[in-house]
Formats: C-alpha cells, sequence, structure tokens
C-alpha cells in the first residue's frame, strides 16, 4: 500500500475509534438503582479478564498489541487516594493494558497547589509485516550472512558477451544456470528454496517522571526526564554492486535510546507572565555499522559485502522564553522566543578494504542552530472591533563544515567519484493582522492579511535551489451568523499568491549530458521544483450547526483547496474537497444514538517531458513527430531534428484519492432496570486511488543503427490501488451490585486492500523473482478478518 493510501486506511481507522468512544460505560451504569455516587469522592476501578484473538495478522495488530492469534489478558485500573474533604493531599494510579504490548502505567501524588510528581510508563509497538521473505540469515541482527549451501562467491559470475555467460549471470536473479539442466547453479533455483520468513516490527518503551513545586504565589519550577527505547527492525532498501548488481528490501536493525530533559521557571500574575525553561535530546544508536553479504556476482575487491551505516548519534539543546503583559483589560501583548543547537558528531564507518575512498575527516561535524520568535499583539480597538497581529521568524543556520570525499556507490568497485556534502539554511519571516468586527444580532466578520517571505540558500558552491526566495500574500475573509438559537454557521475564504524571484530554469541539452531519465528533472526548461514554483491557492471553509429539536442536531461541513502552478512542467494542480455531516439523537433518557459520513476527494495533475538528451554536435537527421508518434533512426552519430521539443516526449499523471467513511453509534442504559448498557459502533471506509498517465515516450529495440529503431510506446494507466475496511463493536456491561459489574465486548474488522506497488510482483510467476535485479520481499497488499471476544470482571471501591 503507498504512502497515501496507508494514511487513508489509517484516516478511516482513527475514525472507527473516535466512533467506538460511545462504547465506554459511564461510572453510573455500575452502580445500582438508589445508589447515588458522592460526587466529592472519585471511585476506584479494576478491570480483569481475557480476551481472544482468532487470527494472526500485523496490519490489524499494527499499534494495538493485538497481532498474534490466541487469548491475552485484560487489566486496567484507576485507583484514588489522599485526604479527601480533610486536606489537599491527593495521589492516583491508571493502568491501562496490561496483558498487551501497548501497556500503560501512570502514578501521580501531590498536594493541590503545592507540589506534584507524576511517573509514567508506555510501551507502544509497531508491527510492520509478519509475511516478509528473506534470503539472509541474521535478520534482526548487524550482520546478515548468505545461507549455507549458497554457491560460493568465487563461482558466482557477471559475464553477459555469450549466451553461455548470459545464463551465468549472478547478478540478474532469474538466472537459471549455465546448463539449465540442474537445479542449484543459479540464483533462479537456489533464492526461492532458501527464503523464509522473518517478522519485522519494532518496540517502543518509555519511561517518563515529572515533578513541579509552587514555592511562592505565582512562581512555578517544573523539571522531568523521559527515556525511550526502540529495539527491533524495518524496512530498508540496499543496493550491493550499483546498477550491474543486486538490490533487495532488508531487515534493518534498530537499538536505541533516546533521553530528553525539560527544566523551567514560571511565574503568572494578574498583570504579566513568563517562561524560561531549557529542553535537552540525546540520541544515542547502538547499531552503528551493520553488514550484508553480496548475493549477486562476485565481488571480490570488497569483500563481497555491503556495509552500511545506520542512524548517527546526535543532540539538541534548546532555550525557551516566552511571556506576556496585559496593558489592559483589553490589550496585551505575548512573546515567545526559541534557541536550539543541534550537533550530529557520530564517527563515520571505515571504508571498505580494497576500496580507492578517501573520506578526509573522521565524522561530519556537523552543526545547526535553529532560532524561533513569535511575538502576538491583541486588542480591542472598540466595542465591536478586535485587533490581532503578529510577527514570526524562523531561521536555520547550518554551520557545518565542508568536505569532500572521494567514493564508490553501492559497495562497487572502480574509480571513485567525488562527493561534496552541502549545508541548507532557511529562514521564514511571517506578518499577520487581522480585524474581528461584531455586526450585532449574531453576526460577526473577519478579515486577514498574512505575509510570509523564505529565504533558502546553499552554503556550498552547487545549491539544489533553483531560487532563493519566495513571497506569499494571503487574504482571508470570514463572515458568521446565529439564526435564532437553533442554527449557526460560518464560511471563510482564502486567497494566496506565491510569487518566486529569478527562478532559474534548467539547460536540457548539456554538452556532457547524463543518462536518459524519463521523469521530471531540474535540468528540464519549464520544469519548477513544486515548492519554488510560483503558485496560487484558494481555500473555502464553512460550517453550519443545526439544532432541529431538543433531542436532535445536525453539524455539516464543507471545505475546498486548490493549488494551481503556472509553471509549464512539473506539479501543475492539486485540489480536494471534503464534505461531511453528523448527527446526534436522543431518543429517550436512555438511548442515544450518533452517526456521521465523510466524502473526501484529493486530486493532483503533474506534466513533463521524457528528456532527451544528446551530444548537441550530433547530426540532426528529419523526423516527422506525431500524432501518431513516428519511430526514428538510432544511426550512431545521428539525432532527429525535433530531439529536445518531440511533442510526443510530453507526458502527464493524474491522480486521486476518493474517500467515503460512514459510522453510526449506540448507547442504551434502560435494559433490566439500568443494570444493563449497550453499546457498540460500526464504521465503514472506502478508498480508492486512481492514476492514469498520458503521453509516453522513446525506447530502442536494439537493432543497431535502424531506421526505426527508437519507437514509440504509449502509457497506460497504472490499475486503482483500493483499500475497504469494516469495523463493528458491541459491548454490553451488566451491574451485579453497586460496586461489581461483568463486561463482554466484540470486535470484528475486515480490512481488503489491493497495491499493484506489491501485488504485481508478488503473484506473478516468479514471486521474489519478479524483477531480474531486485529480490522482493513476499509481501502482498494487507488483507484480514479478524475477530476479538474479550470478557471481564469491574470492581468498584472508595
Amino acid at each position: 500500500m503507498n504512502g497515501k493510501q496507508e494514511r487513508f486506511a489509517r484516516r478511516a481507522l482513527v475514525l472507527a475509534l473516535q466512533a467506538a468512544l460511545a462504547a465506554a460505560v459511564p461510572a453510573a451504569a455500575l452502580a445500582a438503582d438508589g445508589d447515588e455516587a458522592d460526587p466529592r469522592v472519585r471511585e476506584s476501578v479494576v478491570e480483569v479478564g481475557a480476551l481472544n484473538v482468532s487470527k494472526d495478522s500485523a496490519k490489524f495488530g499494527e499499534y494495538n498489541g493485538l497481532d498474534n492469534k490466541g487469548v491475552h489478558a485484560i487489566g486496567n485500573f484507576a485507583i484514588y487516594g489522599g485526604d479527601g474533604d480533610a486536606g489537599a493531599f491527593r495521589w492516583r494510579l491508571f493502568g491501562s493494558n496490561l496483558g498487551l504490548d501497548t501497556r500503560n502505567v501512570v502514578g501521580e501524588i501531590g498536594t493541590q497547589g503545592l507540589w506534584r510528581f507524576t511517573a509514567s510508563y508506555d510501551e507502544i509497538p509497531h508491527r510492520i509485516s509478519d509475511s516478509f521473505l528473506t534470503l539472509w540469515n541474521g535478520a534482526g541482527s548487524t550482520t546478515l550472512t548468505l545461507p549455507s549451501g549458497y554457491p560460493a562467491a568465487s563461482t558466482r559470475l557477471a559475464v553477459t558477451n555469450t549466451a553461455g555467460g548470459i545464463l551465468a549471470n549472478w547478478n540478474n536473479i532469474q538466472t537459471p544456470n549455465a546448463t539449465a539442466t540442474t537445479t542449484g547453479g543459479g540464483p533462479a533455483f537456489v533464492i526461492p528454496a532458501n527464503m523464509h520468513e522473518f517478522d519485522v516490527g519494532t518496540q517502543r518503551k518509555i519511561g517518563k517522571a515529572t515533578a513541579s513545586y509552587i514555592f511562592a504565589p505565582g512562581w512555578e519550577v517544573k523539571g522531568s526526564v523521559r527515556r525511550e527505547d526502540k529495539d527491533g527492525t524495518k524496512l530498508t532498501g540496499v543496493n550491493i554492486g550499483r546498477f550491474s548488481g543486486v538490490s533487495a528490501i532488508l531487515p534493518e536493525p534498530i537499538s536505541s535510546t533516546t533521553d530528553i530533559f525539560e527544566l523551567g521557571l514560571a511565574h503568572a500574575n494578574p498583570v504579566w507572565h513568563f517562561n524560561v525553561s531549557y529542553y535537552g535530546s540525546i540520541y544515542r544508536n547502538d547499531v552503528k555499522l551493520w553488514t550484508v553479504e553480496n548475493a549477486g556476482a562476485n565481488n571480490a575487491v570488497l569483500g563481497n559485502i555491503a556495509r552500511l551505516q545506520s542512524y548517527p548519534d546526535n543532540e539538541m539543546h534548546q532555550i525557551n522564553l516566552s511571556g506576556g503583559y496585559k496593558f489592559s483589560p483589553t490589550t496585551r501583548l505575548t512573546l515567545v522566543g526559541t534557541y536550539s543547537r543541534l550537533t550530529q558528531d557520530s564517527t563515520f564507518i571505515d571504508p571498505p578494504p580494497g576500496s580507492t575512498w578517501v573520506v578526509p575527516t573522521t565524522s561530519p561535524h556537523a552543526k545547526v542552530i535553529n532560532t524561533y520568535v513569535l511575538t502576538r499583539f491583541t486588542t480591542k480597538v472598540m466595542p465591536q472591533l478586535n485587533l490581532n497581529a503578529s510577527y514570526k521568524f524562523e531561521q536555520r543556520d547550518n554551520k557545518t563544515p565542508i568536505f569532500n570525499f572521494l567514493t564508490t556507490g553501492g559497495d562497487a568497485p572502480g574509480a571513485s567519484t567525488q562527493f561534496t556534502n552541502t549545508p541548507l539554511n532557511r529562514r521564514l519571516q511571517n506578518y499577520n493582522v487581522d480585524l474581528d468586527y461584531s455586526l450585532g444580532r449574531g453576526q460577526g466578520v473577519k478579515l486577514e492579511y498574512e505575509y510570509e517571505q523564505i529565504s533558502r540558500t546553499a552554503n556550498s558552491d552547487d545549491t539544489p535551489f533553483r531560487s532563493d526566495k519566495t513571497y506569499d500574500d494571503t487574504i482571508r475573509v470570514e463572515y458568521r451568523r446565529t439564526l435564532a438559537d437553533t442554527v449557526t454557521g460560518r464560511v471563510s475564504y482564502a486567497h494566496s499568491k506565491r510569487r518566486v524571484k529569478e527562478y532559474e530554469e534548467g539547460n536540457p541539452r548539456p554538452t556532457n549530458p547524463p543518462s536518459p531519465l524519463p521523469a521530471a528533472d531540474p535540468a528540464l526548461t519549464g520544469f519548477e521544483q513544486f515548492f519554488l514554483a510560483d503558485r496560487d491557492r484558494d481555500k473555502i471553509r464553512s460550517q453550519v450547526n443545526f439544532d432541529a429539536a431538543q433531542n436532535l442536531s445536525f453539524s455539516g461541513k464543507l471545505d475546498y483547496n486548490r493549488d494551481s502552478y503556472p509553471a509549464q512542467y512539473g506539479l501543475k494542480e492539486s485540489k480536494s474537497w471534503v464534505a461531511s455531516l453528523d448527527a446526534s439523537l436522543a431518543v429517550s433518557e436512555n438511548l442515544s444514538i450518533n452517526a456521521f459520513y465523510t466524502y473526501e476527494d484529493m486530486r493532483m495533475q503533474l506534466d513533463s517531458l521524457a528528456i532527451a538528451r544528446g551530444l548537441t554536435s550530433t547530426t540532426l537527421v528529419p523526423h516527422v513527430s506525431g500524432p501518431p508518434c513516428a519511430p526514428y533512426t538510432n544511426a550512431a552519430n545521428t539525432l532527429p531534428a525535433d530531439y529536445f521539443t518531440d511533442p510526443c516526449r510530453q507526458w502527464s499523471e493524474n491522480q486521486s484519492d476518493k474517500v467515503h467513511t460512514i459510522g453510526l453509534a449506540f448507547l442504551y442504559k434502560g435494559l433490566m432496570g439500568g443494570r444493563l448498557v449497550l453499546a457498540g459502533d460500526a464504521t465503514y471506509a472506502r478508498a480508492v486511488t486512481p492514476i492514469g498517465v498520458t503521453g509516453g515516450t522513446y525506447y530502442s529495440n536494439g537493432v543497431p543503427n535502424s531506421a526505426t529503431a527508437n519507437f514509440f510506446i504509449a502509457a497506460a494507466n497504472f490499475p486503482d490501488i483500493t483499500s475497504t475496511m469494516t469495523d463493528l463493536r458491541l459491548a454490553a456491561t451488566y451491574a451485579i451490585d453497586s460496586r461489581s459489574a461483568v463486561r463482554v465486548a466484540y470486535q470484528y474488522r475486515r480490512l481488503k486492500s489491493s497495491d499493484w506497488q506489491y501485488d504485481a510482483y508478488t503473484n506473478s510467476a516468479l514471486g521474489v523473482l519478479a524483477i531480474p535485479g531486485y529480490l522482493g520481499p513476499g509481501m502482498t497488499a494487507p488483507n484480514y478478518n479478524v475477530n476479538v471476544v474479550g470478557v471481564s470482571y469491574i470492581y468498584r471501591f472508595r
């Protein structure tokens, strides 16, 4: 599933979880008839039980800890104590999901208005895949090795100049063997038989302690410490041997610790307030070098090993200052400022033995200084008019020294290539002013103007930015109105123009051209990087709330966004609209129903040109472009006269994301004299991502000096990426007496998805060998059906 599709699936899941909040049983439901709880006394609650998960599914249990089939414990509690009415001393202890690896425990103790100490422990899982296939042994460690019996490196060849050599080419993983009569002589036979499953995922364990003390009226000191340990694996793409080698997705080992410290002093009185604090973050990675044995052709020069460096250790130290002054009951000024120093000086891994690398320093000595200032002024100019003005400044000053490195990519032998690091800088200034005027009788209008300027620079001679400054002007207007006591609404419109200073266009006719690129490229005349391109933006926001009756209410929203880019090539348009409708009905004192529907539609259009690369000194020959798009010669030292302008090279992509989400929830408390409470919710979400393309490009048929060797291949639309999720939750709680209850809960979730980025290769006849130079992970778009049933006992006490 691609990144957008995963985001929509997660959004649907979040909506389902929000609707499921209606299934939470109120504390009063556990009390028997005639037993009124004292509102001044907090009741403690303990819940114990068990739940059963019907199937293994990493995707279903991605974040909730229910990825494994079988029985799991239910453990939740909330315990309160202290002086009660006799004093201000209080303590409380919470725990949830104690039987899962999403467990959380929080304890708090203190005297109200004087001091407080809080400690917590959390576990957060991320189950990535339980269907991942790998060739290498040692998954999860820093050393990935080929399985025993895999042919020795000395026998693995990369010969392609003969028929027999092609059959012995170990850089083509679809290759059988030289004679094609036995199994075991080539990748196509060896690799599938040695693939095995490995569960990919991470687990975070977080401990935190916070303390605060009020040592004088209005004065408070706060401090906290937090440690996060993260262990497991994540999926990382690795290339071994550059373009002629083998690529694979591999389980990268994760083992890191992050320590965060905070200390602050705050003061507040009726006229002014301030807060000064320190924030520090120290990241340490236990994984430095991790290696992968080369599964392709012999690469003895570099030891047949790909060597990779994990995330470097780093630190951040930040000083924060905020405050405000109240000039009058209607006029105030606030200020926020931060100064951060970020450093990264982790030692580089050693160059591979036998390489021609030149690394001029042992570490990057990287340092970045971030500065942030926000000031806001608010005042009531007249009884009906409020004025708000603000200024924001952000600066990233990269002080990392510049070095020239000589390296080779992909752990391949050969001449080294010079690489120079490029420290990047960014400065933002934002000015904003708005006027809010009350028209009386429930009406108001707001007018706002915003100006933003962003500068981007690089410290080295070469910069990735085609322009160093952008300017953005925005005007917003909002109207709100209350119609009687039952209807309220508001609508706003914003229009902004971003303009770029002196955008430097590329030249598609270099003297020494790189390889052909069938994609957008900064060197393409008429192409502009979308974050630097001129842009017109329109936004509409609207909302209506309607209380149709005392027990029935509706809320509707409609939002529209459109970004338009006038550049000839690159991102041309991005637009979206979202419509939602919520309804709430109180059928009776005991029964309430909530329902919602949301539709999201997001679209993007990209126009570009398949860049034709060629030496301008070659002989130009006639060529008539289409449609139909005619082929042309590939004779040596010749190019068609329209090589750089042929309209047949133009192409476009249109991508949409359409998501329907509908949900229904209910809560019924009126059964069996109020002892039985029923709750439930159902959510259905359907997401579709169509990707359409037009145009095409030219490719050679491999016949040298042919008059029609470069023939046109038209583009074809991609299959739709789809995701459908159905989620049902039901819960019944029966109060045995005033203190105890039994709860039975059920959940069913079904996810059905398709994504050609996974399925087109994994489901092919060649499976993990579907691409000649890429070893597939055997993963498909997630599909599952999971049932969860839980039974628990709840006890309340004071």
